[in-house]
């Protein structure tokens, strides 16, 4: 069996020498429709028609990322979450590494 393309949710397969076709998917899956929901949010001007808000997706992925931090640095970190700043003495190298440096004009 030969795969020929495979993407989020949908795949085309072609069999044998012949590449016959065999098995495929095209239908929208739940990423594809996730991201057509926020499309159409953005689109629409109406955040509130979101299946769920992108704050939730911050908050879930930052506490991956302060874990990162703190592996990287080899220690334990104090975190002002209403700031969203490292805090204590000597945590500017731990604070550089909440962001980085974006090209003009961003």
């Amino acid at each position: 069996m030969e795969i020929k393309d495979i993407w989020y949710d949908t795949y085309e397969t072609f069999l044998g020498e012949k590449r016959e076709k065999g098995p495929s998917r095209s239908e929208k899956g739940e990423l594809t429709l996730h991201f057509q929901n926020w499309f159409d949010a953005i689109r629409a001007r109406d955040m509130s028609i979101q299946n769920g808000p992108v704050q939730t997706g911050h908050l879930a992925s930052s506490l991956a990322h302060l874990g990162n931090i703190s592996y990287r640095l080899g220690r334990q970190l104090e975190f002002d979450s209403v700031a969203e700043r490292f805090i204590g003495e000597g945590e500017s190298e731990a604070n550089s590494l909440l962001t980085r440096d974006y090209r003009a004009p961003y």
